[in-house]
C-alpha cells in the first residue's frame, strides 16, 4: 500500500485572472471580471498548476514531516486515489513506491534538503530556470550584418518609450543632502586603467579564425584557476581565484564547449581545477558544438560565432556546507559568477579577444547535456570569447563623458 507525504518545497498563491462573466455573454454582452485563481508552485518540477480550494484542503490536511497511507487518505478526504498520484507527477505530494518518475521527485526532495537549500532560494532558482526556450529571432546569420543591425536607429527605444514612458534618469542624486563633497577627477589610461577602459561585450566574432590553446589556458588559469590555498582546519583548505568568493568557498565549476580552439578537438571539457586540466566529458563534430551553443543561449545567434563558452555551474552544497539554508547563500553563488565574469572580460581584453556573457541560457538543456542532476550542481550562466571582426565590433557611438565638465 502506497505511502504519500507533501513536500516541503511547495508554495501557493493567488492571481485574479480576467474572464468573461457568462451569464452576461450569453445575453449578448461581454463583460471581463477577475476570477480568483489559486496555483502550487511545485519546486521539484519547476512549474505552477492551478487548483480548486478542495485540492488544496487536501494538500493542505496530509503531513510534510511523516508518511501516511495514501488509501486512507483517500476515504478520509472523498478523494479519488489517482488524484493523489496526480499531484505526486506534478511534485506536490511524494509517493514511497511507483515508477521511476515518482523516484526522481523523491530523490529531489531529499536532496534539497540534505544539501541544505534555503527554500526560498530553491523557489527563485527552479521556478526561473529555462528549457527548450528559443527566441527565434528573425536576424542575419553573418555577425557583420547582426551587429550592424544591433547598432541601428533610435526607433525600437521610441516605440518602448511610447508603450511605457520614459526610464528612471540614469544620474540619481539624494534629495536635500547636508553636503556635497566634489572629488577630484583623474583620469589614467595605462595598466588596469587602460584595460577597464577598453572593456565592453563584443559580438560580432570571426568563427573562421581558431582561439590559441595558449589563449584558453590563460583565461582558464586567470579566471577560474587556483592561485593560492590556506589550510584552515584538517583536509579543509580556503582557495584563492582572482576574483572574491563568499566564505572563499569557490563553488564555481566551469565546462568549456570547445568550437575552435588549435590543438584541441571539439566538444565538452571539465576545467580540472587543481591539476590546470581539461577533462574531455563529451566528443562532438565542430557542427554538434555549434548546435549545442545555440541550444543552450536559447538561439541568441551569436554565441555560436565564438571560439569556446564557458559554461559556469555551481556546486550548490559548497556553499551551503558553510550557509546552511542561508537566505543569504544563493545570491551569493550569482554574485561569484558575476565576479567571474567581469574577471573574463579583462582577460580577454588585455588579449585582445571579444567577450560576453550571457544569463538567458536553457539551464535545464545544459544540465541533461552534461550529466548534472540541476540539485547538487547547476547551470548559472555562460561566457564566450572569440576572435573580433574589428571593423564591426560593437559601438554604439559612447560619447565621452567627464564629471562636471560634460554637457548632457
Amino acid at each position: 500500500m502506497p505511502q504519500i507525504r507533501r513536500t516541503k518545497y511547495l508554495f501557493f498563491y493567488i492571481d485574479d485572472v480576467p474572464f468573461p462573466d457568462i451569464t452576461l455573454l450569453l445575453q449578448g454582452q461581454v463583460i471581463v471580471k477577475p476570477v480568483k485563481q489559486l496555483y502550487a508552485l511545485s519546486i521539484l518540477q519547476g512549474e505552477e498548476y492551478p487548483l480548486t480550494h478542495d485540492e488544496l484542503q487536501v494538500l493542505f490536511e496530509i503531513p510534510s514531516d511523516n508518511w501516511v497511507s495514501a488509501l486512507e487518505t483517500s476515504k478520509k478526504w472523498h478523494v479519488d486515489q489517482e488524484k493523489l498520484f496526480d499531484f505526486a507527477r506534478k511534485g506536490l505530494l511524494l509517493i514511497d513506491e511507483g515508477d521511476a518518475l515518482f523516484a526522481d521527485l523523491r530523490k529531489r526532495d531529499e536532496q534539497l534538503s540534505s544539501t541544505q537549500w534555503n527554500v526560498y532560494a530553491a523557489l527563485y532558482h527552479f521556478m526561473t530556470k529555462w528549457r527548450d526556450v528559443h527566441v527565434k529571432a528573425n536576424i542575419s546569420d553573418d555577425p557583420r550584418e547582426w551587429e550592424s543591425s544591433n547598432m541601428g536607429s533610435g526607433e525600437p527605444i521610441r516605440v518602448f518609450r511610447d508603450l511605457y514612458g520614459d526610464p528612471p534618469d540614469g544620474f540619481y542624486a539624494v534629495p536635500n543632502p547636508l553636503e556635497v563633497f566634489e572629488l577630484p577627477v583623474i583620469r589614467r589610461d595605462d595598466g588596469l586603467y587602460g584595460i577597464l577602459s577598453r572593456r565592453k561585450t563584443t559580438r560580432a566574432l570571426d568563427r573562421d579564425s581558431p582561439l590559441a590553446l595558449e589563449e584558453l589556458s590563460l583565461i582558464l588559469y586567470y579566471t577560474f584557476g587556483c592561485h593560492g590555498y590556506l589550510p584552515v582546519a584538517e583536509d579543509v583548505v580556503a582557495l584563492k581565484r582572482t576574483s572574491p568568493s563568499g566564505g572563499s568557498l569557490h563553488p564555481t565549476e566551469v565546462y568549456t564547449l570547445i568550437m575552435n580552439v588549435t590543438g584541441l578537438d571539439p566538444g565538452v571539457y571539465h576545467y580540472h581545477l587543481k591539476n590546470h586540466a581539461l577533462e574531455l566529458m563529451i566528443s562532438l563534430s565542430q557542427e554538434q558544438a555549434v548546435e549545442w551553443a545555440d541550444e543552450f543561449t536559447a538561439g541568441q545567434t551569436y554565441p555560436r560565432w565564438a571560439q569556446a563558452l564557458f559554461i559556469m555551474t555551481s556546486r550548490f552544497y559548497r556553499n551551503f556546507w558553510k550557509y546552511r539554508k542561508h537566505h543569504k547563500a544563493y545570491g551569493v553563488l550569482l554574485m561569484d559568477a558575476a565576479h567571474l565574469s567581469q574577471t573574463f572580460y579583462l582577460v580577454c581584453t588585455e588579449l585582445g579577444l571579444g567577450s560576453f556573457i550571457t544569463a538567458a541560457i536553457n539551464s535545464t538543456n545544459i544540465e541533461q547535456k552534461l550529466g548534472l542532476d540541476g540539485v547538487i550542481e547547476g547551470a548559472i550562466a555562460i561566457c564566450g570569447c572569440g576572435k573580433p571582426i574589428q571593423e564591426h565590433v560593437i559601438d554604439p557611438g559612447f560619447r565621452p563623458y567627464i564629471p562636471r565638465e560634460t554637457e548632457l
